[in-house]
């Protein structure tokens, strides 16, 4: 089935998550190695710096953005999207943008900065929050631990949550994972239809608090001919919703003079 279908899909099932590529408490994991906690520079420096080169499109887009002034000043709490995020969106982009008879976008700058601040605004909070400040999620349970509702840096509100994972059949009694949850409109839904799971979380830079997000996610879901469970890697987009990360571009306008 196409993958618009199968998100939509899955995601009314189960939206998976979660215990693959995280952390554990109190260690700061990501998937090239551990790294300490604290940061000697701003939010902006340890982006910039990072060793792995996971984040150069990111502050591209940041600079783009015109918002670096708040990523070395302000005091926020930052859920950051690899580059991979972002080239997954690129990518979607332009396999719609072929569709549509249209040219392909060749390098961030063809897309104006207003866009790209809607877009990196859903990941900015005010202030530093770490993963103890935060309630507990279940996305099967919502009504119980339904996580909390956040004002982003652009209004957007977004849903923050820990997830208490099961250890040796005990439920909720295993390491806690953070969640950054996007719906679209403005009402909160009764199930997340996207649930981006935290690989790294509380890094601590001078001015802020980071959470690296995972950047591919594991969805478990049911096959309706056979009953079974199964499990398919997914890729994280940046601006969660690709389709209308699309639509946000067409309507911010593509400059193939840049």
């Amino acid at each position: 089935m196409g993958i618009k279908k199968f998100i939509g899909w899955a995601g009314m099932l189960f939206l998976g998550v979660l215990t693959f590529g995280a952390c554990h408490k109190d260690s700061y994991y990501i998937d090239t190695g551990l790294h300490k906690a604290e940061y000697k520079g701003t939010v902006m420096d340890y982006l910039e710096q990072n060793q792995y080169h996971l984040f150069d499109s990111l502050c591209k887009v940041i600079r783009l953005a015109g918002m670096e002034d708040i990523f070395q000043n302000d005091s926020i709490t930052f859920f950051a999207p690899a580059d991979t995020c972002i080239l997954s969106s690129v990518f979607y982009l332009n396999q719609q943008l072929l569709l549509k008879g249209k040219d392909t976008i060749t390098s961030l700058e063809q897309l104006p900065g207003s866009f790209w601040k809607k877009e990196l605004s859903l990941y900015i909070f005010k202030g530093v929050h770490r993963l103890k400040d935060y309630p507990q999620i279940d996305p099967l349970a919502m009504q119980v631990y339904g996580g909390q509702y956040y004002s982003s840096y652009g209004g957007k509100v977004m849903n923050i949550g820990v997830y208490f994972n099961d250890v040796n059949g005990v439920k909720y009694a295993g390491y806690r994972q953070l969640m950054l949850g996007y719906f679209s409109g403005e009402t909160p839904p009764a199930f997340l239809p996207y649930l981006i799971p935290v690989a790294s979380s509380d890094i601590n830079p001078y001015n802020g608090i980071v959470h690296v997000l995972q950047y591919t996610q594991t969805v478990m879901y049911l096959d309706p001919d056979s009953d079974e469970t199964n499990q398919i890697i997914l890729p994280v987009y940046f601006g969660f919703q690709p389709y209308e990360f699309v639509q946000d571009a067409l309507a911010a306008g593509i400059d193939y003079s840049k």
